[in-house]
């Protein structure tokens, strides 16, 4: 497999911060593009400082976040204050010499630098830019404030999730973000090629809330063709039956079920050992199903909760039937079949020790591999490297930072060991607050990544 990938020499500058922006930018690393973020040190990413159980309080707790360092893995980075003529010289001479610019401001924050698409397209005529932002760049809506659990109602999504009769709910993620980086990172390929066969640029303007409402497709047709909402049903489904997701043995332990068909209903109740359901009136028929769905869920209950949620989906699937375990964060950590797929990568971080961290993109190709090949920067860790790359030397890199226009940490309103005994807590107290789920103390020798490099961050 040869080492070389399909955006090698495409340079991206990366001001994107949190979660929708630099999924896509990390993606277009993963596929070669050499991506450059930016932080200000009046700025940094809030992501830096989530999560960050038992760090060891040297008063850089930026360095330690989980969040920070899976959506940021394979990139380099600059510290630069663009408050300041001489930061964006800097900026404007960089850009001069790069393909993509990524943004995740709210519309009018790169105008009022004087960076807007019109600007950088006299420094680089045949740039491509893309803002994500929560509802485009125009319209009524464009200056609200958007953050991925507004947007994924606004966007239709959370109109048909929950229960029936109950009220809308929002996954547990935001969802609106990580899928517009995914959205974000096609768009980018998309005009890429396109400058390729005409050698033009362009400007991508990019609705977090629009990119989810493909999802809702089906709730749009239903209300066109037949003037109705789609009603909630929870795990359930309008052509299967049973459907649902069941309790095994354990605490918070759940398998999902899904017949489509007598015939998988009937391979289903002989392998819970109740093959008379196959003739019970009551079950014979979809209909019937769907008529006593909630106490064929009782039943199924009864089965599945003195199991494994392995052993229902392997005994379910030998026999037909669509079953999987629900998995949480542990299990996808230690699963085998992703083990087997290599879905994580171990990466050497700075300062924290070997981390798994996962692929932002799923596809596999044969011709070229896509694990990262850098951990996640450290703040201002390339400021030398990328100021050498655009011309500068050691005298003039050494005055912009007696100047304050680069730099290697935040200047904050508070010391930085102050926040780090802020966020500092135990792991138990995380799993009492609900943010956790459980910490094994000994995950690192289950993970296979144990050494003596390892520290003990999350």
């Amino acid at each position: 497999m040869s080492d070389q990938r399909p955006l090698d020499g495409v340079r991206v500058i990366d001001l994107t911060h949190v979660f929708a922006g630099p999924t896509c930018t990390r993606i277009l690393a993963d596929l070669g593009a050499d991506v450059i973020r930016f932080e200000a040190p009046m700025r940094i990413d809030v992501t830096r400082n989530l999560i960050i159980t038992d760090n060891d309080g040297d008063g850089e707790p930026w360095h330690y976040a989980s969040y920070f360092i899976i959506r940021n893995a394979n990139k380099r980075e600059m510290m630069l204050d663009m408050s300041k003529p001489e930061g964006i010289d800097v900026f404007k001479k960089l850009v001069a010499g790069s393909d993509v610019v990524a943004e995740s401001f709210t519309p009018r924050v790169m105008e009022h630098w004087g960076l807007g698409y019109r600007d950088l397209a006299q420094v680089k005529p045949d740039l491509i830019m893309i803002s994500l932002s929560g509802y485009g760049q125009y319209g009524p809506n464009r200056d609200m404030g958007a953050y991925g659990m507004g947007l994924e109602p606004a966007s239709g999504l959370s109109s048909i999730t929950g229960y029936a009769g109950g009220p809308p709910v929002r996954s547990g993620l935001s969802f609106t973000d990580p899928y517009s980086g995914f959205i974000g990172a096609g768009a980018v390929l998309t005009a890429l090629h396109y400058r390729r066969r005409t050698g033009k640029g362009q400007y991508i303007d990019l609705s977090e809330q629009e990119a989810a409402i493909p999802i809702v497709g089906a709730a749009l047709i239903e209300q066109q063709m037949n003037g109705e909402n789609t009603p909630r049903r929870g795990n359930r489904s309008d052509w299967s039956a049973p459907q649902g997701c069941y309790p095994c043995a354990g605490a918070d332990r759940w398998a999902v079920i899904s017949c489509g068909n007598d015939a998988e209903f009937a391979a289903m109740a002989r392998t819970m050992g109740h093959g008379e359901w196959a003739s019970d009136e009551r079950y014979a028929t979809v209909l019937a199903r769907f008529e006593h769905h909630d106490e064929l869920d009782a039943a199924i209950s009864q089965w599945t909760s003195q199991r494994d949620m392995y052993d229902v989906m392997h005994a379910l699937q030998a026999a037909g039937v669509k079953a999987a375990a629900v998995l949480d964060g542990s299990d996808v950590l230690r699963d085998p079949h992703f083990a087997a797929r290599k879905r994580f990568d171990v990466i050497d971080q700075e300062p924290v020790g070997r981390r798994p961290v996962q692929r932002h993109l799923a596809a596999r190709f044969t011709r070229f591999e896509t694990a990262p090949r850098r951990p996640s920067p450290l703040l201002g860790e390339h400021n030398e490297e990328v100021l050498r790359e655009i011309g500068y030397n050691d005298e003039q890199i050494a005055q912009l930072a007696a100047d304050g226009i680069i730099d290697t940490k935040p200047r904050l309103p508070v010391p930085g060991q102050l926040i780090a005994m802020a966020l500092k807590l135990p792991y138990e107290r995380y799993v009492e607050a609900g943010i956790l789920q459980r910490i094994d103390a000994d995950y690192r020798e289950q993970l296979g990544i144990a050494g003596a490099d390892a520290t003990p961050a999350p």
